[in-house]
């Protein structure tokens, strides 16, 4: 049945390639566009689409006249204007539409799946934001809902949806992703150059342990900074903690005063904020770790200590939500406390054999995970909504 059906793409997160949703949504189409001819993909997006999207679109892009709008404004109005527009005028023999995030129209112009790779707005209540952003998660909630099939990241994330939203069983499909290719082990030469030099950049002189992933609460980092204070002091080490990522808003409600909590642990020097880095930085700063560090309290996925994994750098995480199903029991689950950080913290640091086999062990579960077989499971999923469908 797949052989023969068109299928629409909404190309909207393709212009975020470093968020989540944005990694997501471009592996897939990359993926698709691998495996299906042409004729049957359709990229639909707005006509003031970046870059990203026109370079990524190997000619399968339908531009929709986009008005003159910004920010939250923007997404809305694709939502619920241009993407069925795309549906109804530009493409009109679309058999299945997939939007790779939580949205649909309310007007069904073609069977839709649609991606839900959490439900953090709705259950943790400091991303509920404005009365504005809650009325638009109503809706988004009820128009996501009447899809033909759901998709989400983990079976954590399906039985939220389940449980949450209402949408029945079996309409709901739990298909992991993966780490991008450029996470993998400092084969060479150059891999071993780029980490030194990305060390020399930050001013990271001693052996250091990593956290990334964002610094937004539920993230936790506060927890890890003081787990690593903790730590300090049941068994000093010479290692200094390494903090990936900004703030991207001044709310203390959401983004803590990180800053201030080293200062007040006395930690100053020994944690460093290296800030936003680019790919080939990050990649290194995996590699060139002691072992990673992560506390978050909810993950729809947990693609950070994945990508830590496929590095070949030994994970202290937490098994919280999706977390336990992404690390099993390739790394170390620690309960998201400062002392759950902290006797991590000290176990690794004290332990060169565990930290070799849990690095061993990261590498062959993050191998277990691929994009490719994130498509060939979504392709499976098309087939099957489209049967239900009666396309």
């Amino acid at each position: 049945m797949i052989e023969q059906a068109r299928i629409g793409f909404d190309a909207l997160f393709l212009e975020q390639p470093k968020t989540g949703a944005g990694r997501y949504a471009v592996n897939l189409w990359l993926q698709l566009s691998k495996r299906l001819p042409a004729e049957q993909l359709a990229l639909l997006a707005p006509s003031d689409a970046g870059d990203e999207v026109v370079e990524q679109a190997n000619g399968h892009l339908t531009a929709v006249t986009m008005p003159p709008l910004r920010g939250r404004a923007r997404k809305l109005w694709w939502e619920q204007t241009g993407l069925p527009r795309a549906v109804r005028t530009a493409v009109p023999d679309l058999d299945l539409v997939h939007v790779p995030y939580f949205s649909a129209p309310a007007l069904k112009r073609a069977p839709y799946v649609v991606t839900i790779h959490d439900l953090i707005p709705i259950v943790v209540p400091e991303y509920a934001g404005s009365r504005s952003m809650r009325a638009y998660m109503q809706v988004v909630s009820r128009t996501a809902g009447k899809a033909a099939l759901v998709l989400t990241d983990s079976e954590h994330a399906r039985q939220e949806i389940i449980r949450v939203l209402g949408v029945e069983p079996e309409r709901v499909r739990a298909i992991p992703l993966a780490a991008d290719g450029q996470f993998s082990p400092a084969f060479t030469d150059a891999d071993r150059e780029m980490i030194e030099r990305t060390r020399e950049r930050y001013g990271i002189q001693t052996p250091y342990i990593i956290n990334s992933g964002g610094l937004d609460v539920r993230k936790n980092v506060t927890a890890v900074i003081e787990g690593f204070a903790l730590a300090q002091g049941v068994a000093p080490t010479e290692h200094d903690l390494v903090v990936v990522g900004r703030a991207h808003t001044g709310n203390t409600r959401m983004y803590p005063p990180l800053a201030r909590l080293v200062r007040r642990l006395g930690l100053t020097g020994r944690v460093k904020f290296v800030g936003a880095v680019d790919d080939d930085e990050f990649v290194a700063l995996y590699r060139g770790a002691d072992f990673f560090v992560y506390a978050s309290t909810y993950e729809g996925f947990g693609l950070t200590p994945l990508e830590a994994m496929a590095c070949g750098t030994p994970v202290v995480s937490s098994g919280r939500t999706s977390l336990a199903e992404v690390v099993g029991d390739a790394g170390l689950v620690i309960e998201p406390t400062p002392r759950g950080v902290a006797g991590g913290i000290v176990t690794l640091a004290r332990d060169a054999a565990l930290r070799d086999d849990l690095a061993a062990r990261g590498l062959e579960r993050a191998a277990t995970y691929a994009w490719a077989k994130t498509a060939d499971l979504t392709l499976e999923a098309y087939a099957d909504a489209l049967r239900d469908e009666g396309v």
